[in-house]
Parts: structure tokens; sequence; C-alpha cells
């Protein structure tokens, strides 16, 4: 069993992950080392750095609530008109129940209905994770290294800092398949 630790010179090989560089490599440059923050600054820092991390988190669940009650629509409309319809359920006096739904057509609406749950759901997610890697939401949550370390350089702990992603060129390896 290999670790990060282990790996071979800088090379990694099949399988054998590559250790990332030290906090001072490609930083401010060996003149001006990280220092490291007092304790209670630490603490202050954390603190600050959960509660934007919670929001960030919060911010993300709900655009993914949003979008996959968007793409379940069609399953929720056709589950919900069946259980209205159906005898067994409600049986409402509706004029779309009276003159067109009876028991088998309501069935035929829940059968439908749940059949579609899974594969619209399947497409919510696929669709907030494309919108995520758009907006490169993932670059809104903060590391924790900035709590401990004082002016963090921003090329540190992401490509462009923030959650902006204007500044950020493409690299030539950069591929995402969604």
């Amino acid at each position: 069993m290999s670790s990060c630790a282990e790996a071979p010179s800088g090379r990694g090989g099949e399988g054998t992950p590559v250790p990332p560089p030290p906090y001072g490599a490609g930083g401010p440059g060996p003149e001006a080392p990280l220092e490291l923050r007092g304790t209670l600054d630490c603490l202050a820092c954390a603190v600050l750095l959960s509660a934007h991390n919670l929001l960030a988190a919060a911010l993300c669940a709900l655009l993914c609530a949003l979008v996959c009650a968007a793409a379940l629509l069609p399953a929720g409309a056709a589950l919900g008109l069946g259980f209205l319809c159906h005898s067994k359920f409600l049986h409402s006096r509706a004029p779309p129940c009276a003159t067109h739904l009876h028991d088998a057509g309501a069935t035929a609406l829940l059968v439908l209905g749940f059949t579609l749950l899974l594969p619209l759901l399947v497409l919510g997610l696929a669709a907030f994770c494309r919108l995520a890697r758009r907006l490169q939401l993932g670059y809104c949550l903060l590391p924790y290294s900035l709590a401990v370390y004082k002016d963090l350089p921003a090329g540190q702990y992401h490509r462009v800092g923030g959650c902006c992603p204007c500044g950020r060129a493409s690299a030539q390896g950069d591929k995402v398949w969604v």
C-alpha cells in the first residue's frame, strides 16, 4: 500500500499519487515564508471560515433543490393528478377527473409518475452538476489553511481565489464531460 509520502521524486506513476507542494513553494517566494496566526486569531478566522462555508453550502443545496424540483415537475404533476382522480384516494369531482379520467386513467398516471421519478431525478442532478461546474461553486468553499496562515496567497488554495470565474484562464488539460 503506497501513500503520498512514498511517491517517487515528483513523478506519479500509474496509481501512485503525487504529494502536493509545500505551502512555501510557488507562493510569496523564499524571502517571505508563511507566517502562522496567533491562537485567538486562528480561532476567530476558523469560526468565520466555518460560517462562510456553511452559507456557501446552504446556497448550493438551495440551488440543487431548485434545479431538481424543476426537473421533477412533470412526474409530480402526473402523480398529483393521478392521486386526485383515483377513487381509492381523493376521487375529486374536478372537470378533468369527471370527463376524462376514471380509475384506469388515474392508475396509468400514477404508474407513469412513479416510473419517471428516478430518470428525472438523475437528469436534475446532472444539470445541477453541470451548473455547479460552470459557475465554479467549488471555489466558494474556502480551506481551513486560511485560518492557520497569515496572508496566504490566493494561488496557494485556488487558481483564482474567491468565487469569480472570470479570472481563470482555461488550461489545456481542462475537460469536463457531463
